[in-house]
């Protein structure tokens, strides 16, 4: 799996700064953490609402299973 990767940048006006490259390729660059944070929550949003998702299918998978053995 790939991960986050950073990259410190020290001529980044007005302070020093850093490249975040995300598993997706998608390159942030920010002074400060607020737009990686960001993107970090939104990420994990999506990862639990993926989860709900498969939860959902598992409860309907087992429940068919049933109703295909009681027939």
């Amino acid at each position: 799996m790939k991960r986050y990767t950073h990259v410190v940048l020290f001529r980044m006006p007005p302070l020093n700064g850093f490249n975040i490259e995300t598993p997706e390729g998608k390159l942030l660059s920010d002074a400060r953490p607020r737009g990686i944070v960001r993107e970090l929550n939104r990420l994990n949003d999506r990862i639990e609402q993926l989860e709900t998702e498969n939860d959902a299918l598992r409860a309907d998978l087992l429940l068919w299973n049933e109703q295909e053995v009681k027939l």
